[in-house]
C-alpha cells in the first residue's frame, strides 16, 4: 500500500512539474519539500525549476512577441489598403495606356519649356558676366601702377557678384527641373506597368500573342 501511495504521489508530483507549478525548498531541519507555492520564509530558495523564473520569463516574453506580430499584421493590412486605393484611383483617372502617356508627356514638355527659357537667360547672364569681368580687367590695366593694382569700382564689383549669384540660382533651377523630369518618367513608368497589370494587358514591349 505504501508503495502504491508513493507511486501516486510521484505521479502527481511529475504531473504538477509538467504543468510548471511545482517548487522545491528545504526547511530549517533539512527536509526537502515540493509544492505549488513556497512558504514566504523560504522564498529565497526559488530554484528555477518548473514553474520558476524560466517559465515566468517565457510567459512574460510571449505577449511581447504576440504584440509584435499583431503590429506587423496591422501594418501589412494598412499597406494593402493603400495599394488598393492607389489602384482604384489609377483606374478611375485613366481609361488607357495612351492617356497616361499623354499626361506624362505634357508634364515633361511643360518642364522642358521652362528649361529652354532658363537656358536662354543663363546664356545672357554668362555673357553679362564676361562683359563685366572684361570691364574690370580693363579698369585694372588702365589705372594700375607698377606693384599697385587698381581697385575695381565698388559698383562694378557688386554687379559681378550679383551676376554670379543669379547664374548659380538659375543653374540650380535648371537642375531641379531636370531631376523632376526624371522623377515623372519613373513614376509614370510604374503607373503604366500597374495599369497594364490591372487591365490584363501584356507588359510594354510585348504583344498578346507572346
Amino acid at each position: 500500500m505504501k508503495t502504491l501511495l508513493a507511486g501516486i504521489a510521484l505521479c502527481l508530483l511529475l504531473a504538477g512539474m509538467a504543468q510548471g507549478q511545482v517548487h522545491r525548498w528545504v526547511d530549517k531541519d533539512g527536509n526537502v519539500h515540493f509544492g505549488d507555492t513556497i512558504p514566504p520564509e523560504y522564498a529565497d530558495q526559488m530554484d528555477g525549476q518548473s514553474g520558476g523564473a524560466g517559465a515566468d520569463s517565457a510567459s512574460k516574453q510571449e505577449p511581447v512577441v504576440t504584440e509584435s506580430v499583431a503590429g506587423e499584421e496591422i501594418e501589412r493590412r494598412k499597406e494593402a489598403a493603400r495599394r488598393a486605393e492607389a489602384d482604384r484611383v489609377l483606374l478611375r483617372t485613366y481609361l488607357s495606356v495612351e492617356e497616361i502617356e499623354d499626361v506624362r508627356d505634357r508634364r515633361i514638355d511643360q518642364l522642358e519649356s521652362q528649361n529652354s527659357v532658363t537656358e536662354r537667360y543663363l546664356g545672357r547672364l554668362n555673357q553679362q558676366l564676361a562683359d563685366l569681368e572684361l570691364a574690370a580687367a580693363e579698369h585694372e590695366a588702365v589705372n594700375s601702377e607698377p606693384g599697385m593694382p587698381a581697385e575695381i569700382p565698388a559698383d562694378l564689383q557688386q554687379d559681378i557678384e550679383d551676376t554670379k549669384a543669379s547664374i548659380a540660382d538659375y543653374e540650380a533651377r535648371l537642375a531641379t527641373n531636370r531631376t523632376e523630369q526624371e522623377r515623372i518618367r519613373e513614376k509614370f513608368a510604374v503607373d503604366i506597368a500597374r495599369f497594364r497589370e490591372l487591365k490584363g494587358l501584356p507588359p510594354e514591349g510585348t504583344t498578346a500573342s507572346q
